[in-house]
C-alpha cells in the first residue's frame, strides 16, 4: 500500500499553481503551462509555490511523497478512459537554461522546465503511447535536472476519474520498457505527486516532479 498524505483545504494558497478555471476542465482542453516557468514555480519535496502565479488548480486533495527501492515497488497502471483516442502522440522541442514548456494536448499532459533545470540547450521528446495506458517516454533517458521539471497531467479522461483510486493514483518511474502493462508491475520509483480538485473532493489534476528522464507512467498502489 502506498503511504499519502491528506493535506487539507487550508493549504490552498500555498500551493496555488497555474490558472485553469472551470470552464477549462472540459476533456479536450489542454493544460495551461505555468507562466512563470522560468522562475521556477515549485520547491521542496511537498510541491509548496513560491513564485507568483495568476491562479489555482485547485484545493490540494492529497500529496504523495517520493519513494524508492531498488528491488521494485508493486503498482498498477492506470488505463484511459473510452473518451480518449488512443493512438501515439509526440511532442519535440529545444530546452534551454531559460526554461520552457512542451504540451501533449491529446493526452491532457504539459511539462515544465524551470528556469536552471538545464544548463545547455538539450533536444527534448515527449511520446504518449497507443497502448491505452498513461504512460510517456522522455528522451533523451538519463537526463538529469538540476531543479525538478513539473507535469501537469489532468485526470478526465482516464479510468481513474471520479473514483477513490484517483486520490490515490501517482507518477511511477520505470527504468526499461514494459512489454505487458496489466497486473502487477515493479516501479524503481515513485514521484512526489500532488493531487488538486476542488470542493466537492473529486481529484481532476496532478503534478509530478521528476528529476530525470526515462519512462513514466500514472499508476495506482
Amino acid at each position: 500500500m502506498i503511504r499519502s498524505r491528506f493535506v487539507r483545504s487550508s493549504t490552498l494558497v500555498l500551493a496555488a499553481f497555474v490558472s485553469i478555471s472551470c470552464a477549462e476542465y472540459s476533456p479536450t482542453a489542454p493544460i495551461a503551462a505555468p507562466t512563470q516557468a522560468q522562475d521556477g514555480l515549485l520547491s521542496g519535496l511537498l510541491g509548496i509555490v513560491t513564485g507568483t502565479v495568476n491562479g489555482l488548480l485547485g484545493i490540494v486533495l492529497n500529496v504523495i511523497g517520493f519513494q524508492s527501492n531498488p528491488n521494485g515497488i508493486d503498482v498498477r497502471g492506470v488505463q484511459w478512459a473510452p473518451s480518449h483516442v488512443s493512438k501515439v502522440r509526440s511532442v519535440s522541442g529545444i530546452i534551454d537554461s531559460d526554461g520552457g514548456s512542451l504540451a501533449i494536448q491529446g493526452s491532457d499532459f504539459t511539462i515544465t522546465f524551470p528556469r536552471g533545470a538545464l544548463r545547455q540547450s538539450t533536444a527534448i521528446t515527449i511520446t504518449s503511447d497507443a497502448s491505452g495506458y498513461v504512460t510517456y517516454d522522455m528522451k533523451p533517458h538519463g537526463l538529469t535536472f538540476y531543479k525538478p521539471v513539473i507535469v501537469t497531467q489532468r485526470l478526465q479522461n482516464t479510468k481513474v476519474y471520479g473514483t477513490t483510486k484517483a486520490l490515490n493514483s501517482f507518477c511511477a518511474y520505470f527504468d526499461k520498457d514494459l512489454t505487458v502493462l496489466d497486473g502487477t508491475l515493479k516501479a524503481l520509483e515513485i514521484e512526489t505527486t500532488t493531487i488538486f480538485g476542488g470542493s466537492d473532493g473529486k481529484a481532476e489534476v496532478q503534478t509530478w516532479q521528476l528529476n530525470h528522464f526515462s519512462r513514466y507512467m500514472l499508476a495506482s498502489g
